[in-house]
């Protein structure tokens, strides 16, 4: 297959003129998918699935393909500036790598000695490979803030997985489910976490059935056999009016349910307390279609849940991800082929190592924002960000003097934005490394110019589930830009 691809490679090269073309892997979203990227005077010319990748099988999507809009984008942000005159006066200077970098040292310097390292808080967004650096770096520093965006995005899914069902149940596609059921997701379109659409697609063109629960006409919904377009928040609800389907008509596995479900009384009792007529009321999906994608998913084996940030950005985070789990096991479709799946990670050192803060003192864990309060979030040493503008705000429970954002935009991504422009305007200091001068960068001192996957040699996808490791090359060189890492 090797010989195959660089064949077609050459026959590209020499047909379109290009003058190199690089065996890499995509970072645009969760990353994974393996790529050639083509080459001509020294610049990004063209890039296409590699037909050798085992988990894109040379398929890419249309983020991955415009990689290089992002790259050589005209606004973007190509060398180090710091801000001149008061913050928002998007008036700024240019200044080298050196005189950026001493700026930030000396900065978190001078407070981790004047208040402790807990007055520095780290930021990312959605994991980029780049949090197992950060989480190094504030281990180090001896903060244990980190702030990111798994309070709600796939952390309440990692957390409740965990103390449901010992880890996170992945969909199997690689045993042909015979019923798929999509609930907020689209994945042919977000290739989250450890799925790519395409094997989603794949099984779907193979005949399996489909259930799309999504308040919009997607393209999963449109193509579904059942689609159930709720009402945005009650997930909870749908869940529950299913699950009283599948308990009440004994659809539900019994064996499973006999060896390794507690608590079975109070949960059938809670299940009645929402028949589908109910649920109908409060969902806006007509009782029957509850009924029929019940039974559907219930009977259909193997059957698998392909699930999505959506509902849990929303107050029932932790509950939609439990009842999900719940319709997964009680239909016998947990740690079963084509079902839902518990992964083993590769064995190796991965960003959990970092992650839980297992290199910081017991003392300095215990300052972690919040800690009092979210204490499921500590498992994975993630903290809450109302915790972290409260602290700037009110100094309490001590004082928040910097913040280093790294691929975060939390202005335009996170709850309550008044709120958080004025901590954003309060803090003494703020450095931000972004592609662009983003909202939030615009009220920073000091702005780093990020690169892109196509900027920077690394491996990646240590952290999934799927247990594939990927080189990843660095093909050009955009301005000063450089890698989070």
């Amino acid at each position: 297959m090797a010989e195959f691809v660089y064949a077609n490679a050459e026959r590209e090269m020499e047909v379109y003129g290009y003058d190199g073309v690089v065996k890499s892997h995509c970072r645009m979203c969760h990353g994974g998918c393996g790529v050639l990227v083509y080459t001509r005077n020294g610049k990004v010319a063209k890039i296409a699935g590699d037909p050798d990748c085992p988990i894109n099988h040379g398929t890419l999507c249309s983020k991955g393909l415009a990689s290089a809009q992002l790259a050589y984008h005209p606004d973007r942000l190509t060398y180090p500036v710091r801000r001149i005159g008061p913050k928002g006066s998007g008036r700024w200077e240019r200044v080298s790598w050196d005189e950026a970098l001493d700026a930030i040292a000396e900065k978190i310097s001078g407070y981790k000695t004047a208040f402790g390292p807990e007055s520095v808080v780290m930021g990312y967004g959605t994991g980029r490979e780049n949090e197992a650096v950060i989480y190094r770096f504030a281990n180090l520093l001896g903060t244990p803030n980190v702030l990111t965006a798994g309070h709600f995005c796939y952390g309440p899914r990692i957390a409740t997985g965990i103390i449901t069902c010992g880890t996170n149940p992945i969909a199997d596609y690689e045993n042909n489910p015979k019923c798929i059921m999509v609930w907020g997701n689209n994945v042919t379109i977000s290739n989250p976490d450890c799925y790519k659409g395409e094997a989603f697609s794949t099984s779907v063109e193979r005949g399996a059935k489909l259930i799309a629960v999504d308040p919009r006409m997607t393209r999963i919904a449109a193509r579904a056999d059942i689609w159930l377009p709720l009402r945005p928040g009650t997930d909870a609800a749908l869940a529950l009016g299913m699950l009283h389907v599948i308990v009440n008509e004994r659809l539900y596995d019994a064996e499973f349910v006999e060896n390794h479900v507690h608590g079975w009384a109070p949960f059938v009792e809670r299940v009645n307390q929402y028949p589908p007529g109910k649920v109908e009321e409060i969902t806006w999906v007509p009782e029957e279609k509850i009924r029929e994608a019940a039974r559907l998913f219930a009977t259909t084996k193997p059957a698998c849940i392909q699930w999505g940030v959506a509902i849990e950005q929303q107050v029932n985070c932790a509950d939609n991800d439990r009842l999900l789990m719940f319709l997964m096991g009680l239909t016998g479709n947990i740690d079963a082929p084509g079902g839902q799946v518990l992964f083993d990670p590769p064995k190796i050192r991965n960003v959990g190592h970092f992650g839980a803060h297992r290199l910081l003192p017991e003392a300095q864990k215990q300052k972690r924002l919040g800690g009092d309060r979210f204490r499921l979030a500590g498992q994975f040493a993630i903290i809450n960000p109302k915790c972290v503008w409260d602290a700037i705000l009110t100094e309490k429970p001590y004082p928040v003097k910097m913040l280093f954002f790294i691929s975060s935009n939390p202005l335009m991504t996170r709850g309550n934005a008044r709120e958080v422009y004025r901590a954003l305007e309060a803090v003494e200091f703020m450095a931000v490394s972004d592609f662009f001068l983003t909202p939030t960068a615009e009220l920073a001192d000091i702005v780093l110019p990020a690169a892109t996957w196509l900027e920077m040699d690394y491996i990646g996808d240590f952290w999934k589930r799927h247990g594939y490791i990927l080189p990843r090359r660095k093909v050009v060189q955009v301005g000063e830009c450089r890698s989070d890492h």
